[in-house]
């Protein structure tokens, strides 16, 4: 598990990368202006869309004649890593044409999604168990926050002084230095997690594909997920260097907050890991937005005051430890209970649904800020009008405090807890070796209704069968009609 999840590290080095300094790099250094670069972010959104599909078709067809997900990672390592050097090297290299930005831009996102998707579907392999799926997530956050300290403290710097000094070498060399560091990552990943997803075994493989049921509850319940945890949530840390640049006129403390927020991250991590033995993830899940929401409030009651400031950036990643790793935890457990009712285990299908969403979602948060930005008046380098500074602040602040609100509403919906899964996969093992169909599905939602189906793609059984069905062993725990 521990192999698997030190995945992350690399990935969140150049993914978490970009997103927290591309938007301050295409205006303040190569110096596009808003609306260009918001243009840039929504040619990445459609990129993202096109690339995280068609990665999941490359996927399922090489799972399909024995190449798993390790292969795909190794084979798409190299060139990710060297598209993310290319376009931190662009400002040393006079190349500040937009169409030159858009196909680097485009290269890294698909490149990134290859790596990406299978990753992310190992985690439903590398446990089935509902409580190690929560220790899972707590690792693979633990490696991503390792990966923010060093942005934090080397990428984000640099970015700022280049768009001060003018100077780019630095700038070049970190971003080459970063990429060659996650293609080494994404090596010693494949190399490390085993067999898992190789070749596929019978149940892994089963019924996968790209089409996922889509007025499942579950499904749209992880969809609405997505959308509030890549638009919402991460619109601080893309606004934190126009926060202290311009807001609080404090550019030097923007590292400090940066690592401030990395520091309340690794708290999180261990805090959120060690209560996911006893609560269910979904709890733990909106607990990490409730505290991620205080930790709004208070820095935006300390804008005068420094050190509040560093205290509500540490709260806030205490709370996004959890808004981030939890996800893919119940997300595992989604592949398990859409295997339930639907007989078909959409491992890949599923996994690249979540992803679409949640980085299409983060990239027009980008191209959002930037169209907000440019419609404002916002000139870069140069003193703030109040309203751009308050447009600043609703987007830095005000954004993340409602998408918190919000997925806290719809995580009320999700009931399935530890007890709840394991009987779940009870009752899978009780259909895969060779018991009576089933039909009906606890979906992890209150109140889910709907068609179910056989193991065989039929139509739902008759009430008598469910009756029947009731009444067995593993299904009265696991079946909530």
């Amino acid at each position: 598990m521990l192999a698997y999840s030190s995945g992350n590290f690399g990935k969140a080095l150049v993914f978490g990368g970009a997103d927290l300094t591309i938007l301050f790099l295409l205006t303040d250094v190569l110096g596009l202006n808003g609306a260009q670069a918001a243009g840039l972010m929504l040619f990445a959104v459609l990129g993202d869309l096109v690339f995280d599909l068609l990665a999941a078709r490359l996927v399922l067809h090489w799972r399909a004649v024995g190449r798993g997900y390790r292969w795909t990672l190794a084979l798409a390592a190299l060139p990710c890593g060297a598209a993310f050097g290319l376009i931190y090297a662009m400002p040393a290299l006079g190349l500040h044409r937009t169409w030159m930005l858009a196909v680097a831009i485009l290269v890294f996102r698909g490149a990134y999604a290859v790596v990406d998707v299978p990753h992310n579907a190992l985690m439903a392999q590398v446990s089935r168990d509902s409580r190690a799926r929560g220790r899972v997530s707590g690792y693979r956050l633990f490696f991503s926050t390792a990966s923010a300290l060093a942005i934090a403290t080397m990428l984000t710097p640099l970015v700022q002084q280049a768009g001060r000094t003018r100077h780019f070498d630095a700038l070049a060399f970190t971003g080459i230095g970063a990429g060659l560091a996650f293609a080494l990552t994404m090596l010693l990943c494949a190399w490390a997690s085993g067999g898992r997803g190789e070749s596929g075994t019978a149940s892994a493989l089963r019924g996968d594909r790209i089409a996922v049921p889509l007025r499942d509850p579950m499904v749209l319940a992880m969809g609405a997920l997505a959308l509030l945890t890549g638009f919402a949530m991460p619109c601080f840390g893309r606004m934190l260097m126009y926060l202290g640049t311009y807001v609080v006129d404090r550019p030097r403390a923007v590292p400090l907050l940066l690592a401030a927020l990395t520091a309340g991250q690794f708290g999180g991590v261990l805090a959120w890991t060690a209560l996911t033995h006893r609560f269910s993830k979904s709890r733990l899940l909106g607990a990490g937005h409730a505290v991620s929401a205080l930790g709004l409030l208070f820095f935006a009651l300390c804008m005068a005051w420094p050190a509040g400031q560093v205290a509500g950036a540490a709260l806030i990643g205490f709370g996004f430890a959890s808004v981030f790793m939890l996800p893919w935890g119940l997300l595992a457990d989604a592949v398990d209970v859409v295997e339930w009712r639907h007989g078909r285990r959409l491992e890949t299908g599923l996994f690249a649904f979540y992803l679409v969403l949640v980085k299409a979602s983060g990239a027009g948060a980008t191209a959002t800020i930037g169209w907000v930005l440019s419609m404002l008046g916002y000139v870069p380098g140069a003193v703030q009008p109040a309203g751009v500074r308050l447009g600043m602040l609703g987007l830095g602040l005000g954004v993340p405090l409602a998408g918190a609100l919000l997925a806290m509403l719809l995580l009320r919906r999700f009931t399935l807890d530890h007890g709840r899964h394991a009987r779940l996969l009870r009752a899978l093992g009780r259909r895969q070796a060779g018991a009576e169909p089933v039909s009906g599905s606890n979906r992890g939602l209150e109140k889910s209704s709907g068609e179910g189906a056989t193991l065989a793609g039929g139509a739902a059984l008759s009430a008598q069968a469910r009756q029947n069905m009731s009444r067995s062993i593993a299904a009265p725990a696991a079946v909530r009609s």
